[in-house]
């Protein structure tokens, strides 16, 4: 039975010169053998041959049946399901290299989705549909290694940070000597925005490790970077969770940190009030909401605050009626718009799944607001406005106490020092420069504990106006203050 194969947006292919530079990156040494789990057209194993490595040496497996004319140089397996492949193979490798497709496993063909969710994390269950096909390929790759092997894969920034890779994370410390990773500032395929990376590990079986980070401009500096490879000092790899002081918590243990509404088309259901106006909808129709990032400009967001970003013209509405204001006749004549007339986009995939589809599921409380892509990196807006809520562009933080003032002790921790440097290790740098970050490593920050005899609402109002002036150092100055 053939299978079937994956979505071709999955399939972007390596530039010759930079998979030239990796293969260079890893080296070769006589009887070394080398495994390209995503051959595809073969610009890994055309590297190979230039390198000098035999094809006898050389084992490249690809999904797709098509030959290519690189297939001569390896002992090409085509038409062939790699992580059902390594899960029986008994061939061990001394170098492992290739480019894994960047896709989420619940978008594979079902004949496919099986092998991918089934194979192993090293917490002994399986990764499940949630997680991504690069993910299992790393996983399955790393089974195949020898002792003292290398590897070097193409990988999506989310290495560095998804909650579904920690385990390999975790994995790459404990098992390798060396880590190296090497990320460009502008896309390194066309057509892809998603930040890239190649990371070079050496000394399977052999830790500690050390990992060394090098950022570049261009791909011909990292091309250029990865000349060098194997010659970088790198720092030791922390052996757990850093736990700066006893006086510590974690975030998501006193607060939860969530997406805000999707609303699965933004044009239809955000809008300003004065096209609320003009359709003539009730604002009983309507939910007052923050849609950006730049909606959040101080320590905290009141009626007033919000008022302003209405008379500027900002989308602070979300169309969310009840099923019983939904009978209302202007309602209904929004309801009842097509598409050509600015109607909704029933087709969807967020509104095409619920019901009624007019509805915007949203979290129930909005303690905070917090963007996971602004310029001065992450911070929270404390809510004062009862009913104010968030669209998906943001973050919603719901406390765990109902406490106004704890909610700006917490806030202000979080601007600490302590917080401040394991943030920066989390952000998910975009091609373009842009960093983000998700939920999931926020909720694992570590706050420090802060004196409860302080006046926390003002002291984070004056660090907030700090950070936002363009002075972080004056706003951890301010939360370090007043550690316990």
């Amino acid at each position: 039975m053939r299978l079937a194969l994956p979505p071709i947006s999955c399939k972007v292919y390596t530039p010759a010169d930079l998979a030239e530079a990796i293969v260079r990156a890893l080296g070769d040494e006589p009887q070394v053998s080398w495994l390209e789990p995503s051959h595809g057209k073969g610009v890994f194993v055309e590297a190979l041959a230039r390198l000098g490595v035999r094809k006898a040496r050389i084992v490249a497996v690809d999904l797709d049946p098509t030959t290519s004319a690189a297939d001569s140089l390896a002992t090409t397996l085509r038409g062939v399901d790699f992580l059902r492949w390594a899960s029986e193979t008994e061939r061990r490798f001394d170098r492992i290299v290739g480019n894994p497709p960047f896709i989420s496993i619940k978008r594979l063909p079902p004949s496919l989705q099986k092998s991918a969710a089934s194979v192993m994390d090293f917490n002994g269950r399986p990764i499940g549909r949630g997680a991504n096909v690069w993910y299992a390929f790393v996983l399955a790759s790393l089974r195949l290694l020898k002792h003292g092997g290398c590897l070097a894969f193409v990988l999506p920034s989310a290495a560095e940070f998804a909650d579904y890779s920690a385990a390999i994370r975790r994995a790459v410390r404990e098992t390798f000597s060396s880590l190296e990773l090497y990320r460009c500032e502008r896309p390194l395929f066309e057509n892809v925005q998603e930040g890239t990376l190649v990371a070079v590990a050496r000394g399977y079986d052999a830790p500690p490790c050390k990992v060394s980070r090098k950022h570049f401009e261009t791909r011909e500096g990292l091309i250029h970077g990865l000349a060098q490879s194997g010659s970088r000092s790198g720092h030791k790899c922390p052996s757990g969770t850093v736990r700066w002081t006893d006086s510590t918590v974690t975030l998501d243990a006193v607060a939860e940190v969530r997406l805000g509404g999707v609303t699965g088309d933004a044009s239809y259901f955000l809008m300003t009030e004065e096209r609320r106006q003009a359709l003539e909808l009730p604002t009983s129709a309507l939910t007052p909401v923050v849609s950006k990032a730049k909606h959040l400009r101080s320590a905290f967001m009141n009626r007033k605050d919000w008022n302003e970003l209405k008379s500027s013209g900002e989308r602070i509405w979300l169309f969310n009626p009840s099923e019983q204001v939904a009978k209302y006749r202007k309602v209904r004549n929004y309801l009842k718009l097509d598409t050509s007339e600015g109607g909704c986009n029933r087709e969807a995939y967020k509104v095409s799944i619920r019901e009624p589809w007019y509805r915007t599921p949203m979290p129930k409380t909005s303690d905070a607001f917090l963007s996971g892509m602004s310029q001065h990196g992450p911070w929270l807006c404390v809510n004062e406005m009862h009913g104010l809520k968030a669209t998906n562009t943001l973050y919603v933080v719901t406390f765990r106490s109902r406490s106004r003032e704890i909610r700006y002790m917490w806030a202000l921790a979080f601007l600490s020092s302590i917080a401040q440097h394991q943030i920066r290790r989390i952000g998910r740098r975009y091609a373009d420069g842009l960093v983000k970050y998700e939920p999931g490593p926020l909720g694992e920050i570590e706050l420090p504990k802060l004196r409860t005899d302080a006046d926390h609402r003002s002291l984070y109002i004056r660090a907030v106006d700090a950070l936002l002036a363009g002075d972080p150092t004056m706003a951890k100055d301010i939360a370090d203050s007043v550690l316990s």
